[in-house]
């Protein structure tokens, strides 16, 4: 099958089908109402006949192998849902592994041939365009087929017809635009959205876009995506969804806000940074071809956004990795090396190991609904204002006051080239949760072997180290920092405060003001889908998890 991973969904919708045909008429050519089942005898590029069924009710393409001019048809049988197809051609588009290469249509197209593009996975994680040709008795015939399928395709609810595509030239590796000359528009192309391009100039340049839209546009365009790192699709994001709230007269500075306005639009990143953490967390891969097809298709799935307040400030608006001390610290150091390329991450690892940073302060949670309190609290370091006042907080119940290495909140899984197993794995992107990582102060070496763990194993490998990290699933947290906590004169030397790294960007913490940072549950809508998380172990397995079998060249079956 097309996608040897959703077979049982396949099956399904095969049944439906089947049902539809024995409950429906059958189209002609001359009497083709739109809610019925359409058949046609055709024939694949080997000489093998089938039979051609389109349900229109349901959207969905079965193509059943016939054994003899009787028309007799066997049990092998693909179904295809309509919404994977990327474009039906009268014409052939020219493909290199799996890519449109040249779109110009081919005059010697033999004129009873409908070629039909088709979103297929090549393994585990990475999607490419399949190309299916099938042959019609008659010119006629073939132009019928390709006119209802093309308007049945451009029907389709999922599909976006306008994107507004922001490219940084300058980011990651400076391949931006050439990977979107070559990588994406051809797919775009074929699926005959209207695109507008928009290189950034500087920073903020894709915020003042979008907030500066005229209402029509906002409300009429189908996403915004954006081509470059994390740190642009957070330029994007917040501008969405701070529109989305100005929009729905919602104050999106309000912590306590009941629930925020869902931006009308979906959001899209094509992964051409350096990390690609929030594209390869949906996808499981950076691979920029993959994000393209799933635009193209219209793939969609709900994504949690954590919004960072100071009081009644909002600051910034999250959807990935939110960090404070050893990370937080690599982010800010890395910022002096950018010359070096990606490589400057390890060398600023490297410089802030042996500086060996550490910040006290008291960190507050709430635990999202449906799950069980900590057995245990971490004892909190004194002086701790919480525990002297004895005082029960219903916002924030837990809390941990101590001389913090890590605090690391995953809003998703995290995966990226530095975590490939994922910081969190166990996460999800729309899960309506937040895990939050805390570490007291460890040695040199035991922080080492933190990283190792985590970038060998993801955070599953960090539950060994049972001293030294604490793990909460939360749905918000404020972090206070020292000079609030305890006397300046006698720890003036010791209440120095670090950095945030919040979706690769750099936040300093407030010496004299602590920050809050709430979850919004499935806030924004993602152009992908969300891949199963239930056994982080085997996610980085590539290979088909299912033998294929060849029966014609428009047949493929799953034999597992």
């Amino acid at each position: 099958m097309p996608d040897n991973h959703n077979s049982s969904e396949q099956q399904r919708l095969l049944n439906e089908s089947k049902d539809g045909e024995n409950s429906n008429d059958v189209g002609t050519h001359e009497d083709k109402p739109m809610n019925t089942v359409l058949t046609a005898t055709v024939k694949s590029t080997d000489g093998k006949f089938h039979r051609m069924l389109f349900d229109a009710e349901k959207n969905v393409i079965e193509f059943t192998l016939i054994t003899d001019s009787a028309g007799r048809t066997t049990e092998y049988s693909m179904l295809i849902g309509l919404n994977e197809v990327l474009a039906m051609r009268g014409k052939r588009i020219k493909l290199r592994r799996g890519l449109p290469v040249n779109l110009e249509p081919n005059i010697n197209s033999p004129p009873n041939h409908l070629y039909i593009y088709l979103a297929v996975k090549k393994n585990k994680y990475k999607w490419r365009v399949r190309e299916i040709t099938v042959i019609f008795t008659t010119t006629s015939e073939k132009k019928l087929w390709n006119e209802v399928l093309h308007k049945a395709s451009k029907e389709l609810a999922c599909r976006p017809k306008n994107l507004i595509i922001f490219i940084n030239p300058f980011g990651g590796k400076g391949k931006a635009k050439q990977i979107y000359e070559r990588q994406v528009k051809p797919l775009f192309e074929m699926a005959e959205i209207n695109c507008e391009l928009v290189l950034t100039e500087r920073a903020n340049h894709a915020f003042d876009v979008v907030t500066e839209l005229a209402p029509e546009k906002w409300s009429s365009i189908d996403g915004i995506v954006s081509v470059g790192g994390d740190g642009l699709f957070n330029e994007v994001l917040c501008s969405g969804v701070k529109r989305a709230q100005i929009e729905a007269n919602k104050d999106i500075a309000d912590i306590n806000i009941s629930s925020l306005a869902t931006p009308p639009m979906r959001f899209g990143i094509i992964g051409a940074g350096s990390a690609n953490s929030i594209v390869s967390s949906v996808h499981g891969i950076d691979d920029c071809p993959t994000a393209a097809i799933h635009i193209a298709i219209g793939s969609q799935c709900s994504v949690d956004v954590a919004t960072v307040h100071e009081g009644e400030k909002l600051l910034r608006i999250s959807a990935n990795a939110i960090s404070y001390g050893w990370l937080g610290d690599v982010l800010r150091d890395s910022e002096r090396y950018r010359c070096m390329g990606p490589v400057r991450y390890q060398w600023s690892a490297l410089r802030t190991t042996i500086r060996h940073p550490k910040y006290f302060g008291c960190i507050k949670f709430k635990l999202c609904p449906n799950v069980d309190p900590p057995v245990e609290m971490p004892k909190c370091t004194q002086p701790c204002k919480v525990c002297e006042s004895n005082e029960k907080d219903d916002v924030y119940p837990y809390h941990w006051t101590s001389d913090f290495t890590h605090l690391i909140c995953c809003v998703i899984p995290c995966v990226s080239p530095f975590t490939p197993y994922g910081l969190a794995p166990f996460a999800g992107v729309g899960d309506g949760s937040m895990d939050l990582a805390a570490s007291g102060r460890i040695s040199r070496f035991a922080n080492l072997q933190f990283m190792r763990k985590v970038a060998m194993y993801g955070g599953k490998g960090l539950f060994p180290l049972d001293g030294n990290v604490n793990v909460f699933r939360v749905s918000r947290f404020s972090f206070t920092p020292a000079k609030l906590l305890r006397d300046e004169a006698k720890y003036a030397d010791e209440n120095k405060q670090g950095a945030w790294n919040l979706d690769g960007e750099i936040l300093p913490q407030p010496a004299e003001s602590p920050l809050s940072f709430r979850l919004h549950p499935r806030l924004i809508t993602y152009f992908g889908r969300e891949m199963d998380l239930t056994n982080p172990s085997k996610r980085r397995c590539l290979c088909c998890c299912k033998a294929q079998k060849k029966l014609s060249n428009i047949i493929i079956i799953s034999t597992a």
